[in-house]
């Protein structure tokens, strides 16, 4: 645990993440424990503390093969942090998952609201066929069976913003776009444009040249998701 020079320090004089260092110890040093809960550890911590004693809490995990359920509300934590996610909404479990579970296949539009920065795209349209939804006046392939859901019935069509991509010429699953803002985000730029009605978030490599106007976009089939009743088809 890297606690040994620390045995004879008062606990006033012990920082945050040695005093969670210890209340890790503690259980486990027991032999009755099945598993070590740690309820929101790092939420008191700065950030480099914070890395330091996540990666701490990793090497510890994965040497002695511990269950460590590890409750936060901090997205970037549960996802860099953990193999198995549960996302609650309400007191209600909404879905069990990897990190790229959750991501890529959000179960419910709060679980693609709540995982990922920006949250997923989300937007109204309605059902055209058993693969496609009608969005903007155009077709778009998706990645649901919807046969289960009624013609014209109301849907959202959910896809994340790394996944649109900039296209050079119209094909199938593309949109022209009105260009509002462009974020410099250090790693990746972020740009918010506007389709008709809808606001479109979409993530691109920095070193990408933008047009200040309009775009045309391209969301595959294979990452759009579809979701009626906020629940995924």
């Amino acid at each position: 645990m890297g606690l040994t020079n620390l045995l004879r320090k008062l606990a006033l004089k012990l920082t945050a993440d040695q005093k969670q260092l210890i209340s890790l110890g503690r259980g486990l040093v027991r032999d009755d424990v099945a598993a070590v809960l740690m309820d929101e550890p790092l939420t008191v911590i700065d950030p480099d503390l914070k890395f330091r004693l996540r990666r701490k809490l990793k090497e510890i995990n994965e040497k002695y093969k511990l269950t460590l359920i590890y409750v936060t509300h901090d997205q970037n934590e549960a996802m860099t942090f953990a193999e198995q996610i549960v996302v609650m909404d309400k007191g209600k479990i909404v879905q069990v998952g990897t990190p790229r579970d959750l991501f890529e296949k959000p179960e419910t539009t709060f679980v693609g609201y709540f995982i990922g920065s920006p949250a997923m795209n989300l937007f109204s349209c309605e059902v055209a066929s058993e693969d496609e939804v009608l969005f903007c006046g155009t077709k778009f392939k998706t990645s649901s069976d919807l046969r289960s859901v009624a013609q014209s019935s109301e849907v959202q069509m959910g896809i994340r913003s790394e996944f649109i991509q900039v296209a050079s010429e119209k094909s199938d699953n593309t949109i022209p776009a009105v260009v509002k803002m462009i974020d410099d985000c250090g790693n990746f730029k972020l740009i918010s444009a506007q389709c008709d009605k809808f606001e479109v978030k979409v993530k691109v490599n920095r070193q990408m040249s933008i047009s200040q106007e309009n775009l045309l976009l391209k969301f595959p089939a294979e990452k759009c998701c579809v979701y009626h009743g906020e629940k995924l088809v």
